[in-house]
């Protein structure tokens, strides 16, 4: 893959695109993107710097936005509750719009087996440090606490006990983690399509993502011709990259003011027309 643009460095091409946007669609994922990672995610509190940005671009006119994670939907609604964003959880399998209707993107019959869940939890019994986050249509074993001379042994175990179920779930390794996943051709790049559809073409699309589950959302933003940022990854489907959930929240901040400017030349020019008129 080519190497990732710097954001920073592209900030003179982006704001001439951002000026000639009727809108702005600002997707993200969560862990890793717009909070750092930690031993367990109840461990991390979103900062209000972070909250603040997030709360002030979705009341800016014409800006949308949307949360794509791996937490579950009840997590991410206590999270972000009162705000009109859409929120797509457990890697995308649920779904809240912005005026609160849930959605469950997951046929009844393609749910996880409950053979490997036992198999699974048995296995981290034996790694201390390691450990099953339920997230109701899914799961994941985290692994980051376990030494990391036995990782590697770790993640070979949990792969040959997934093997034999191959036909209803599949393995996606992030960092330090093995989400396990439904085998149905549904994850966070269908869930952004859902947001996106019927909304207006004549927009600007960004997406932030920092793991492995973030890259087929990456690759389709770029089909769309929208701006894809990979956080903190050296080798990414995504155009551009940020090295860090701290520099995500700066170019949030940066983007506020340059739709805020652009709207108010817009007006300016206007109230200039109207003068002369």
């Amino acid at each position: 893959m080519p190497r990732l643009r710097s954001l920073w460095l592209s900030l003179s091409e982006l704001s001439h695109r951002i000026n000639e946007s009727e809108t702005l669609h600002i997707a993200s994922d969560y862990d890793g993107t717009l909070i750092p990672i930690a031993e367990h995610p109840d461990h991390v509190i979103m900062s209000e710097r972070t909250r603040g940005v997030l709360h002030r671009l979705c009341g800016l006119l014409d800006v949308h936005m949307a949360i794509l994670s791996g937490r579950r939907l009840d997590d991410l609604e206590r999270e972000f509750q009162g705000g009109r964003l859409f929120l797509a959880g457990a890697g995308g399998l649920e779904s809240r719009d912005e005026h609160g209707r849930r959605q469950v993107h997951l046929p009844a019959d393609a749910l996880l087996p409950d053979p490997l869940r036992h198999s699974l939890e048995t296995w981290c019994q034996r790694f201390p440090g390691s450990w099953v986050e339920d997230k109701r249509l899914s799961y994941a074993l985290h692994y980051r606490s376990v030494p990391a001379a036995l990782q590697p042994a770790f993640g070979a175990g949990v792969r040959r006990r997934a093997r034999p179920f191959r036909e209803q779930a599949q393995l996606i390794h992030g960092k330090r983690v093995f989400e396990v996943m439904p085998a149905v051709p549904w994850e966070k790049s269908a869930a952004l399509k859902l947001w996106l559809d019927g909304r207006d073409s004549g927009g600007t699309l960004l997406y932030f993502g920092d793991d492995t589950n973030d890259e087929p959302v990456h690759r389709m933003v770029r089909e769309r011709g929208g701006i894809a940022v990979a956080v903190g990854r050296v080798v990414s489907a995504a155009e551009f990259g940020l090295p860090s959930p701290d520099e995500v929240v700066w170019f949030l901040e940066w983007l506020e003011r340059q739709w805020i400017a652009r709207d108010l030349a817009g007006e300016g020019l206007r109230e200039h027309e109207s003068a002369g008129a």
